[in-house]
């Protein structure tokens, strides 16, 4: 995104320095810009398709689901068709891992250059600059403080080689193809990588050809040159040469009328830029909601009435809401609710819902658990919280264990509880909705209190 309106509205300005610095940004931030912890309400585009990705890279094999059990027909389809974005991955890496073997490579075989050359002095060369002289180069090339130069450049170009191959040295060139190189095959799969790396070395040719025209060399004799070294081989394409670049962008910039300040503004493009790449990488917010205190389920959530709700607090970012609501449950009404079909109804949905928890039937777990719920006036169960008992009633904890000899252990003891209480908790939540109680003939919010024994016999 930030390339694509640089090379659109940018490439073409003199502006050279600030081209380069603008192509490093580009860069440096375009990696970093998704590490901003910016947060949206929903998924945005760019967060939904690595989210589809990301799936299928940590699922399971498409044989067995979570629990082991064999998959559906439509479960194991779908799980198939995710394998092609596994198989993309490993391209992808393998891809990578090829680029990069390639480009270190490239580095050792410099190095091999660097050794097999010899260094010599030049009055134009500073003492923090190595001139090397490689008898078998015929193409003058330059990569950090190194300089490489043929014998016959040595004797028939040595000035404006040298003035060339400075202006690279000195604006450190050779750190940003470094860093477009590195780029370049961590997204080797990315047309807009490749490019930007060329639009950088482009820029570099311009800055090192203005560089040798401001040191006295004409514009015709330079061009001649440019057009003799385009027929020769290059040396290394990790290196800063004289010939690289097009020739023709670089002859139509050498000629070309000075952009003027103006065109600066097209700068400002960044802005909006930014905050456009800001806002697709951003990650959609995950809210954990609780209803007065509680974890609220999604169907309590979507049973919430506006109007009994007095205020809503959003904390950490919006990543918890806490809901307290207006009216008050009333716990004695003329007509009490009652499961469909009376208490006989009750009994039989508890003994053919009531599931007990494996970690408590393994630790010999057994006892009583007080559920509070809530009947709305419409019959749906809200509120379920198991609750603890006034002190010395025995039916509001875990009071005995399946198997007298065995002494679990603290851990095991408060994991068995937990086990009941929450069992009995999803035991009411799935409950199908409830006859309301009625007060003065009008249907009304009633808190009732149901016991759920436990027991291994």
């Amino acid at each position: 995104m930030l390339y694509s309106l640089y090379r659109l509205l940018l490439r073409r300005e003199t502006f050279h320095r600030l081209n380069r610095t603008v192509l490093l940004a580009i860069l440096v931030a375009s990696p970093l810009l998704p590490l901003v912890p910016l947060h949206t309400d929903r998924p945005t585009a760019l967060d939904a398709a690595l989210t589809q990705i990301e799936g299928p890279l940590i699922s399971l094999s498409p044989e067995a689901g979570i629990d082991g059990s064999v998959l559906t027909l439509q479960e194991k389809e779908e799980a198939t068709s995710t394998q092609w974005v596994r198989y993309c991955v490993y391209i992808y890496i393998i891809g990578t891992a090829v680029a990069l073997a390639a480009y270190l490579f490239r580095l050792l075989t410099l190095m091999r250059v660097i050794r097999r050359s010899r260094g010599i002095a030049h009055p134009m060369v500073p003492d923090n600059v190595r001139l090397m002289l490689d008898m078998r180069n015929s193409q003058p090339s330059s990569w950090m403080h190194w300089i490489f130069i043929g014998p016959i450049d040595l004797k028939q170009n040595a000035a404006t080689v040298l003035r060339h191959e400075l202006a690279h040295v000195r604006m450190g060139h050779s750190w940003d193809v470094m860093l477009s190189d590195l780029t370049c095959r961590l997204l080797w799969c990315l047309p807009f990588a490749w490019m930007l790396r060329q639009d950088l070395v482009d820029v570099h040719e311009y800055q090192a050809d203005e560089a040798v025209l401001q040191g006295g060399v004409t514009l015709e004799d330079y061009e001649h040159l440019l057009v003799r070294k385009a027929v020769q081989t290059q040396m290394l394409p990790i290196t800063n040469t004289l010939r690289r670049g097009a020739l023709k962008k670089r002859f139509a910039m050498m000629h070309c009328r000075r952009s003027s300040r103006r065109s600066r503004l097209k700068l400002l493009y960044l802005l909006p830029a930014l905050a456009a790449s800001l806002w697709v990488s951003a990650k959609g917010e995950v809210y954990t909601t609780y209803l007065n205190g509680k974890l609220a389920t999604l169907e309590e959530l979507k049973a919430l009435d506006s109007s009994t709700i007095a205020h809503v607090d959003v904390i950490h970012s919006q990543k918890k809401v806490y809901v307290e609501t207006v009216s008050e449950p009333l716990t004695i009404v003329e007509q009490m609710p009652q499961f469909s079909g009376g208490d006989a109804a009750f009994n039989q949905y508890m003994a053919h819902h009531v599931s007990y928890p494996k970690v408590a039937a393994e630790n010999g777990v057994v006892g009583s658990v007080k559920v509070q719920f809530i009947v709305e006036a419409d019959g749906r169960i809200t509120h379920v919280h198991a609750i603890d008992a006034p002190s010395g009633e025995a039916d509001a904890r875990v009071y005995a264990y399946g198997d007298l000899d065995k002494h679990p252990s603290q851990k095991e003891d408060d994991e068995g509880h937990r086990a009941l209480r929450e069992a009995a908790e999803e035991l009411f939540r799935g409950m199908p909705p409830f006859e309301p109680g009625r007060q003065n003939g009008k249907p009304v919010r009633v808190q009732m209190t149901r016991t759920v024994n436990y027991d291994l016999k």
